[in-house]
């Protein structure tokens, strides 16, 4: 074979080997940066979840203090008795209507997160699937026909008094949704019949809660049981509540606690 026929074929040779070296190298390259791309995708939507998380985690946690501590006050140490029964008028107004608040306050929060979570990446964030199978509780406890006692609401109610108790806060980026406060609750029942006939039979129950006693409230009993269970999910290391004690409603009557 002459000489320049034999440099031409190693040469060829020689060049496809550089081809297919390069060619896996390129593809190695090129799926170490899918690789990488995906890795900074799912830090991205880690990331996220976990803002999402910290911004709803909070007023979550509070608004279920406030409901379970409202209940535990209510049927186990006679709030209920002391200011509805025998307060002042403005005291017998707080006892009804705050008791009826902070169970909407609660709804609405859920409200907001149920609209949100969307923009969560549940699987990148272990912990959400547990808060929301606890508030899935929560809320089957309002429904269920199966317990006694008030405060019986369809999921579509709880939905729909959560929505009434949300307002759009301009003043903040992109305009996030809040829920109002007690001032302006009260304020809204009291001018608007539109959204007070949504409380007229939570108000009116508020009152037959004490005298139902325990028996009878086996609904709040265990709705107050499951936020506890919510709330040690939300602060489990005890941060913003850890100097405030959650109990369980008693099964004997304590003497009154302050507001």
């Amino acid at each position: 074979m002459p000489p320049e026929v034999v440099i031409a074929v190693v040469s060829a040779g020689v060049a496809i080997a550089c081809a297919l070296v390069s060619a896996i190298a390129t593809h190695r390259t090129t799926i170490e940066i899918q690789t990488l791309q995906q890795e900074a995708r799912q830090h991205t939507k880690l990331e996220l979840a976990e803002e999402r998380f910290r911004l709803y985690r909070e007023p979550l946690l509070w608004s279920a203090q406030s409901l379970q501590s409202r209940l535990y006050n209510g049927i186990g140490r006679g709030f209920l008795s002391r200011f509805l029964r025998h307060g002042l008028p403005e005291e017998q107004r707080y006892a009804r209507d705050n008791t009826v608040f902070v169970l909407a306050e609660y709804l609405g929060w859920l409200e907001i997160i149920r609209r949100d979570h969307r923009l969560w990446d549940r699987k990148a964030l272990a912990s959400i699937e547990p808060l929301f199978e606890m508030i899935g509780r929560t809320s089957h406890i309002l429904a269920t026909e199966e317990l006694k006692g008030p405060f019986r609401l369809f999921r579509g109610q709880q939905r729909a008094i959560g929505e009434l108790m949300l307002i759009r806060n301009e003043s903040s980026q992109n305009g996030a949704l809040e829920v109002i406060g007690y001032a302006a609750f009260c304020d809204k029942l009291d001018d608007d019949p539109r959204f007070a006939k949504w409380f007229d039979q939570l108000r009116t129950e508020v009152a037959t809660i004490e005298s139902a006693g325990l028996e009878g409230n086996q609904r709040l009993i265990k709705l107050q049981s499951a936020l506890i269970d919510l709330i040690k999910l939300l602060d489990p290391s005890g941060g913003p509540l850890a100097v405030v004690e959650q109990r369980r409603i008693p099964t004997t009557r304590e003497s009154p606690v302050d507001l």
